[in-house]
């Protein structure tokens, strides 16, 4: 059965964890369980020697990326956006996301095992995306239905650039402090063989090589992209729903993601203009956000999602982060001045969907501090739950518009149309209009692990408060979470 196959999937990426951390090897390029236990190696062999196999298997790799530990909470809304400075108030006094974000002590032990967990789970999926490859490039091509071993290779080719992508804007100096320094192990092979530290510049040419194999076969495989009608006939629905696939698309608006971190602003304006131009990804329209019926309210936008991931413990993740919690400050909080003042003025924005019906202050006591209903999960209808959003249509005209500022004004004032505010931005200099794609920025992604990589890319040494009153001031350095202990003694650092 599906549900035992991936709980073999992920079994194996934990015990992979316990036998390597017992080694003292878990933070180099680790091998797979399912070549360590004589047993879960036959279980192995028999997961690929199916074409569904395949697909069990990239399944079961999906559902690691959305565990807590990764996408589905400190990635995106949790320790991700505490250290982006997306919140007012960041848990109690002395916890780990309080200290991160009032003094980015990185010594601290409470922090640091946040960033150890983000870099082994990652690097731990990784290990199984190759794994997946690698029986992939010694099996049968002609053994596959249609067109679907360019597709599940392309996934996965695609989603093994997406995560060493992720773990080099978190682990690295950015393109332009220091594109030649040390940076991370980039791993494409299933091996116990300790990979070498490559630079950023050189991890950037493997993600490139990557995206660009993953493109070329999704290009004539996806049915995102060839308009291959999918029935239960001839694939069990399988490829259907492909934004919760690392789809054709996903992979294009992934590489407008690294040519805009490389600032090569012709390819990063080129790659969110196909995504755009395809419609498959629509504005979601007013009648699905400003609605009466408050479980109907489509607050991710999921008509939007370029690539989004279906979690099934969602709400578990969110409960007692964003909602659920006895007082303001052990909430993932906002200020209710950075509301009404600072992302919202009323002269502007009273009636934006984004705080008429995403900022909420129902779930604390305290009426100045509000919580983002962006991810709620109680009482939503079923076909707006368990989904977090990766990568979104307003992602792309926001790439357009830092790779295109004199033109900035168009791609700025398209996100507000489709987001209920009539008020429009005027074409400035480059400075005014960068602090309009700020603010545009961290309106849009709230709770999305977004505001982080901004800030880094640009090499910001003030961040604006929440509350939007004042500017924090930041040192850059800080912008490179620590290397694990481990990593950095068998990995040469």
């Amino acid at each position: 059965m599906k549900s035992i196959i991936y709980n073999k999937v992920l079994k194996g990426v934990f015990s992979l964890s316990l036998m390597l951390t017992s080694c003292t090897m878990l933070f180099t390029s680790c091998d797979d369980w399912l070549s360590i236990q004589p047993e879960a190696e036959i279980e192995g062999t028999d997961l690929f020697s199916s074409e569904s196999g395949f697909k069990d298997a990239l399944t079961g790799i999906y559902i690691k990326m959305g565990n807590y530990s990764m996408y589905g909470r400190e990635m995106t809304f949790g320790f991700l956006d505490v250290i982006g400075d997306c919140y007012y108030s960041a848990g109690p006094s002395g916890s780990a996301y309080y200290n991160v974000a009032n003094n980015y002590d990185y010594t601290s032990s409470s922090i640091t095992a946040y960033c150890n967990m983000i870099w082994s789970n990652t690097y731990n999926t990784l290990s199984n995306l190759n794994y997946l490859i690698e029986n992939l490039e010694n099996a049968d091509p002609s053994s596959f239905s249609r067109d679907n071993y360019n597709v599940i290779k392309g996934e996965a080719l695609g989603l093994r650039a997406f995560l060493h992508f992720d773990l080099l804007r978190l682990f690295a100096p950015s393109w332009t402090v220091d594109k030649d320094a040390p940076a991370i192990p980039y791993i494409t092979k299933y091996t116990y063989v300790v990979t070498e530290t490559s630079t950023v510049s050189q991890v950037m040419d493997c993600i490139l090589k990557d995206l660009n194999e993953a493109i070329e076969l999704l290009r004539v495989s996806d049915p995102i992209k060839t308009g291959r009608e999918i029935t239960s006939k001839d694939d069990n629905y399988y490829l259907t729903n492909r934004q919760f696939h690392f789809n054709y698309y996903a992979a294009i608006a992934t590489l407008a993601r690294v040519a805009l971190w490389k600032y090569d602003y012709a390819t990063a304006k080129q790659c969110a203009q196909e995504v755009i131009d395809s419609e498959e990804f629509r504005w979601t329209r007013a009648e699905e956000i400003a609605t009466t019926s408050d479980a109907s309210r489509d607050r991710t936008f999921k008509n939007e999602h370029v690539f989004a991931l279906n979690i099934d413990n969602l709400e578990n993740n969110v409960d007692r982060y964003l909602y659920g919690a006895t007082s303001y400050n052990s909430y993932l909080a906002f200020s209710l001045y950075a509301m009404n003042n600072g992302l919202f003025p009323t002269s502007t924005h009273s009636t934006d969907w984004r705080r008429v019906y995403l900022m909420s202050n129902e779930y604390t006591s305290m009426t100045s501090y509000y919580t983002n209903k962006k991810l709620l999960q109680e009482g939503m209808d079923d076909n707006m739950v368990k989904r977090m959003p990766i990568i979104r249509l307003p992602e792309m005209y926001l790439i357009k518009a830092q790779a295109d500022i004199e033109n900035s004004a168009e791609y700025l004032n398209t996100i507000r149309e489709n987001r209920g505010v009539t008020a429009k931005v005027a074409q400035s200099d480059s400075t005014v209009m960068q602090e309009e794609i700020l603010k545009e920025t961290c309106r849009e992604f709230m709770c999305e692990g977004y505001l982080f990589y901004y800030y880094k890319r640009l090499n910001m040494t003030r961040h604006r408060y929440m509350y939007w009153t004042s500017w924090k001031t930041f040192d850059p350095e800080k912008y490179v979470l620590p290397l694990p202990e481990e990593e950095k003694e068998f990995g040469n650092r």
